[in-house]
């Protein structure tokens, strides 16, 4: 049997990872391309592990020492790039409507397992806390925070006071000012993102009511939050950002606000040509 790469098994390793070493793992995937060239001092700082944490990891792995390991992961790195950046069944010679044909199917199938893996009730116990929601924050970091900030900004216009958060620090003040009735939507593909994790785990504390959106159902961040809203998309390391995510995301957000405005359509039409006309004055 062929041994999983370094990439394959930071998504999922071989050995039982400790609460540690899956923080390491989640730093080393969103800065894969930096790691082979940062010390171990400096690994540790910028990760939040240990540096013993650190070496103990790269024996797990199967490396001698940081330096084998950081070596391997750059020749990984060069070797594979040009394949894992887009879809794996892309073929460099084909024409673009060919691409775009296996994209499409890679996407509505994205979308067709995503539906199938809701259970009944979840979008309408979802809708449902949002609308009683005193304040509704979405948070997320990266192409996460893009969805999240494109969502409150959705939820807004139908009269939900909602709020999007993208960086880490304003996500842990929002934390530290949330109260029972507040609801925080958590989008994370991974459900690892420690930036993430710590700002859900302070403002739960505080009594907001967490709803997870995640790919990754027995993440730490399904753990923590009160109700769990899953998809299935699948990406590569070096595929971060891919469209298939973006979509699944989407589509649950749109499924949420969709329902909304089924239980609530006097309130969402209502604030909708509110909002619209508001807007729309900016143009005379």
């Amino acid at each position: 049997m062929k041994e999983k790469s370094i990439l394959e098994q930071l998504q999922a390793p071989e050995f039982k990872a400790s609460k540690s070493d899956r923080i390491l793992m989640e730093y080393i995937r969103a800065n894969v391309e930096n790691v082979p060239h940062t010390a171990i001092a400096h690994l540790a700082a910028d990760s939040g592990v240990g540096e013993a944490t650190i070496t103990r990891f790269v024996k797990k792995m199967g490396f001698p020492n940081l330096s084998g390991f950081k070596l391997a992961l750059a020749r990984e790195l060069t070797e594979s790039s040009h394949r894992y950046i887009i879809n794996n069944n892309i073929e460099a010679g084909e024409s673009a409507l060919e691409t775009g044909r296996k994209l499409l199917d890679v996407n509505i199938g994205t979308l067709e397992k995503t539906l199938e893996s809701l259970s009944d009730g979840v979008i309408e116990r979802c809708a449902a806390l949002m609308c009683a929601a005193k304040r509704l924050q979405f948070i997320g970091l990266g192409n996460s925070g893009f969805i999240a900030q494109d969502s409150a900004y959705k939820f807004y216009r139908i009269g939900l006071e909602s709020f999007g958060l993208d960086n880490g620090h304003s996500m842990m003040i929002m934390a530290a000012l949330a109260r029972p009735g507040d609801v925080v939507a958590a989008v994370s593909h991974s459900g690892h993102s420690p930036e993430v994790l710590k700002a859900v785990r302070l403002a739960k504390e505080n009594g907001a009511t967490i709803i997870a959106i995640t790919a990754n159902r027995t993440s730490p961040l399904c753990e923590i939050s009160n109700l769990v809203v899953p998809y299935q998309a699948e990406e590569t390391l070096l595929e971060t950002g891919s469209i298939s995510v973006k979509i699944a995301q989407f589509f649950i957000m749109d499924l949420i606000y969709t329902q909304i405005v089924k239980e609530k359509p006097e309130m969402a039409v209502e604030n909708k040509k509110r909002t619209t006309q508001a807007v729309n004055l900016l143009q005379r």
